[in-house]
């Protein structure tokens, strides 16, 4: 029973669907095209081959078909045919082999007096109404093709998929780009580069899902509009040079750069008024130069046409591709030969192959930078140096290399007439050496205080030093000890050395730098007359090298 009821529902959903299909044809009777002269009878041919469809865009059947009803039905098709009496078929081209006349008997069920094909036999018409589908007219924005669009996306932005697509509703939802393009029938893309690779036009066959008289690319292929925006001639004192090459491993502008998600051709010009050149990239990317590089080339204006991401109204270059202006001056910058005990090296990398810095010591950041306010900050170390206009490092140690000076082409934060390095480029000012004076320019020892000049103590004649005793009255003239003179007798100081020999008092080095402990005291044993008349005597402070050479 269950069986019985289920194929009774399933018949009758299959009768909702034909009462629905031929009931629509009715719902549009006004586009009946009643008149014999809207359709041409193609005669009977073949419905099928190959096991494909004569006309195979749509179909719908009816117990109640006739040649009109199905007409109607295919309104916005080339090509219609009714098969087997109650079968209506669409469809936009058509190559069927043609079948004898005789062959589509069937009567039409809505219309005995029509012919309605047969098994395997359609009667073919063309419609005389029907208009091809085509690209859509979009008010304002220019039509440009079909396009491959295959691999990585032509117009990779903003994808929206719906089912009442048309080029209306795309063009609305790209509205912040600079074009738009539809694909698969009910696909939109967005994106600010145009398509590159041309597809015939033929290959871009499918129609819009919102509407059946516009084209929407095809599987692989896409309807492209739109129109790259033209880059004002002018932007403050800038002025425009056109669409040029930019590679990201050598710019062709080597000063300030900045990136911002609101970039304008305003803000960038305001960023680089310090310098001669401006280029705006990608959308959002700024690039300061003072000379646009050799290696820049001029390309068309439609290789530069991503809008600003912050003013849809201005194109800011594209992927490698700068809008470039100058304002024509050749104004530059300048290092300082010598700068606060500093000398300019040369302009350096900022890295090592190990990924360190160049230099690894104390750092400092500021919006008013210039060279001499790194010197002083990196006073006492070896090295330091400038980079990306606002950027100072120290260290008694240099890493990298040195790189070609055009590589540091950032004008300083606070003195736009001085270089301060770049992008992972250093301007580097190394500790001037300091040069001593040779030797022979000292002055001379006889230029010395006079007082330097007198004999130290240990140039006192040592004891040792004194005349020998053969100078002295032989042993056998002199008179024994015991009958030897009173000290009063003894010779007098005019008998010793002559002064030359000796230094005179006057130069004797102090009593407490005078060398008496030559002759040890516990080997002299004056008699007590003799220190009477050593209290007496003038020259008792002298050293006593008389008495020492009498008790040898």
């Amino acid at each position: 029973m269950a069986s019985i009821r289920s194929s009774g529902l399933r018949a009758a959903s299959l009768l909702g669907l034909f009462v629905t299909a031929h009931a629509l044809p009715h719902q549009s009777s006004s586009l009946l095209p009643r008149d014999p002269a809207s359709f041409t009878d193609l005669g009977c041919v073949v419905g099928s081959a190959n096991g494909q469809r004569t006309l195979h865009a749509k179909s719908y059947a009816s117990d109640d078909m006739t040649i009109e009803s199905c007409a109607t039905f295919c309104i916005k098709n080339q090509f219609f045919g009714v098969e087997y009496g109650r079968e209506c078929y669409c469809g936009d081209t058509q190559s069927a082999a043609a079948a004898p006349a005789s062959d589509c008997s069937f009567a039409c069920p809505g219309d005995a007096t029509e012919k309605c094909g047969a098994g395997g036999r359609l009667s073919l018409y063309m419609n005389e109404l029907y208009c091809p589908p085509a690209p859509a007219t979009v008010p304002g924005v220019p039509y440009l093709g079909c396009f491959v669009d295959q691999g990585a996306r032509v117009l990779p932005e903003n994808l929206l998929g719906a089912d009442d697509m048309t080029a209306a509703k795309c063009a609305a939802n790209c509205a912040n780009y600079s074009y738009f393009g539809l694909e698969y029938g009910r696909e939109c893309w967005c994106g600010n580069s145009p398509p590159k690779q041309v597809a015939p036009d033929a290959e871009c066959s499918f129609t819009c899902s919102g509407d059946e008289t516009e084209l929407c690319g095809a599987g692989g292929r896409i309807n492209v509009w739109g129109a790259p925006v033209q880059s004002p001639t002018r932007v403050g004192d800038f002025t425009y040079q056109g669409c040029f090459t930019d590679n990201r491993d050598a710019h062709s502008l080597l000063g300030k750069t900045t990136r911002s998600s609101q970039m304008t051709l305003e803000m960038c010009a305001a960023d680089c008024s310090a310098y001669a050149w401006f280029g705006v990239e990608y959308g959002s990317q700024c690039y300061c130069g003072t000379s646009l590089q050799p290696t820049a080339e001029q390309r068309p204006q439609a290789e530069c046409s991503m809008r600003c991401s912050g003013k849809y109204s201005d194109v800011c270059g594209d992927a490698d591709r700068l809008n470039v202006f100058t304002t024509g001056s050749t104004a530059t910058g300048s290092n300082l030969a010598t700068v606060d005990g500093f000398s300019y090296k040369s302009c350096w990398t900022d890295s090592t192959a190990t990924g360190a810095r160049s230099l690894v010591g104390p750092d400092l950041r500021s919006d008013s930078m210039t060279i001499e306010t790194c010197a002083a900050f990196c006073k006492g170390s070896a090295f330091f140096g400038l980079e990306y206009h606002r950027e100072c490092y120290c260290g008694n140690e240099l890493g990298g290399q040195a790189v070609p000076e055009a590589e540091c082409g950032e004008l300083c934060s606070g003195n736009s007439a001085q270089w301060c390095g770049g992008g992972v480029r250093l301007s580097v000012y190394e500790v001037t050496p300091v040069v001593v004076p040779p030797s022979s320019s000292a002055p001379p020892a006889s230029s010395a205080p006079p007082a330097s000049s007198a004999p130290p103590a240990s140039s006192a004649p040592p004891a040792s030093s004194a005349p020998p005793a053969s100078s002295a009255p032989p042993a056998s003239s002199a008179p024994p000890a015991s009958s030897a003179p009173p000290a009063s007798s003894a010779p007098p100081a005019s008998s010793a050395p002559p002064a030359s020999s000796a230094p005179p008092a006057s130069s004797a080095p102090p009593t407490s730098s005078t060398s008496t402990s030559s002759a040890p005291s516990s080997t002299i044993t004056p008699p007590p007359e003799e220190e009477e008349c050593d209290e007496e005597d003038p020259t008792s402070s002298a050293p006593p090298a008389v008495v020492t050479s009498s008790i040898s």
